[in-house]
């Protein structure tokens, strides 16, 4: 009989909130290093989700890590050999997927119905137990560190649910860290959060469209006043288009796509053309969103974040699926090596965290601030026009972070 370890509080029951490619990869990833993972969603899959729904040649890499990547090719989605931009006059420059690293040379476009439902089905597959339908509504904590969490299942019934780690990868509705926030303030002060007075200035929309005028094998960014949009082929011969509006326009129109679409992303002569006939095959879906950038890692102790709960970066580079699925190998890595010394993992998540990623969202707020000028776009998309060499290094810039440290661990 093998002697017990005497190491003081080795990580071994992890809870992973949100399943989508950052938790479901994540608990993958982890379940193989031997930890035991509750994957909790709030959701029943397969569903639709608000996304770009751009898979770029990298995250096929970890779709083999992952064991996944036959059934994502078998889903039957669009490879995407060239993005192109288009600013509002019809003037275009295109990128080339195969600048973006990586061993594919094309990027793959499916619905994210299908992409999560996979790799949900691959974590059940290896011993993750997956509780769908399951909403956490409170943070379990002991003197001050949380220790797991407390949740309501489709029949209302409440369960506390233990853990030695809490992963919030509940994606830009940052759903455990906003319960963090509240405790944190709980008894401390009357004074408002002055975060609550910020209004959203974006919205973002999504839908599903039949009769687009898109060449396969594209995927085409328009931009328009106020906002941009993608659009791409995923599976079945329906398109993918989902843009980012300010939330004064969606207010102007009610919230209603559909005069969105037609008397502004219209605006932009490319998008007229290609949107002319497209209607949508489901309600269009809307969410706000808050900002761009690094989010807080670490909300409350033994609490940390991964993938757009962590960072959100800016849909228009294409790298959002990525950073999900790089921030929860990462993370994994990090757990697993810390085993036995879990008061070291949150610091170096954060470390690692900021080498992988913060010169990358430095780098996409300035490209957020040229895109957002109409006559910036204009002057941009003409000067990468002319330059191959400028527009590969741009491409490259919204992935990788020239730092080698994290190559090296």
């Amino acid at each position: 009989m093998k002697n017990k370890s005497k190491i003081r509080n080795p990580k071994s029951e992890i809870v992973v909130v949100g399943a989508g490619p950052a938790g479901a990869s994540l608990a993958i990833r982890l379940v193989r290093e031997g930890f035991r993972v509750r994957l909790i969603e709030r959701e029943k899959f397969p569903r639709h989700k608000l996304c770009g729904e751009f898979i770029s040649p990298e995250c096929l890499r970890h779709f083999g890590d992952l064991g996944v990547l036959d059934e994502m090719l078998a889903v039957g989605g669009d490879r995407i050999a060239e993005t192109v931009f288009y600013e509002p006059g019809g003037r275009s420059v295109s990128v080339a997927s195969q600048w973006f690293g990586g061993e594919a040379r094309s990027a793959l476009s499916i619905s994210r119905s299908e992409m999560d439902l996979r790799l949900l089905e691959r974590a059940r597959a290896l011993g993750v137990e997956v509780l769908e339908e399951t909403q956490v509504v409170d943070l379990l904590t002991d003197k001050g560190e949380v220790c797991g969490v407390r949740v309501r299942n489709g029949l209302g019934e409440i369960t506390e649910i233990s853990a030695d780690l809490t992963v919030d990868a509940t994606g830009r509705s940052r759903v455990l860290t906003k319960i963090a926030g509240r405790k944190e303030v709980q008894g401390k002060s009357k004074i408002q959060n002055p975060k609550s007075k910020i209004q959203n200035p974006l919205v973002g929309f999504k839908a599903h469209l039949k009769n687009v005028r898109l060449e396969a094998g594209v995927c085409e960014i328009y931009f328009f006043p106020g906002g941009y949009g993608g659009l791409s082929y995923i599976e079945d011969g329906l398109a993918n288009h989902c843009f980012l509006i300010e939330a004064e326009t969606v207010r102007r129109f009610g919230g209603d796509a559909g005069k969105i679409v037609e008397n502004v992303v219209s605006l932009n002569k490319r998008a007229a053309l290609t949107l002319k006939d497209a209607e949508p095959v489901f309600d269009w879906l809307a969410v706000s969103i808050d900002g761009f950038g690094r989010r807080d890692l670490t909300p409350l102790p033994n609490l940390l974040t991964v993938g757009d709960a962590a960072a959100f970066i800016d849909p228009f580079t294409g790298s959002g699926m990525l950073m999900a699925l790089e921030s929860a190998e990462i993370l994994s890595r990090i757990v697993a090596e810390n085993r036995f010394s879990p008061e070291k993992i949150e610091e170096i998540y954060k470390l690692r965290h900021s080498d992988k990623f913060q010169k990358r969202l430095r780098i996409c707020a300035l490209l957020r601030r040229l895109a957002s000028a109409p006559g910036l776009t204009r002057w941009g998309i003409s000067a990468l026009s002319l330059s191959r060499t400028a527009r590969e290094m741009l491409a490259r810039a919204t992935r990788n972070s020239f730092s080698t440290g994290e190559s090296k661990r």
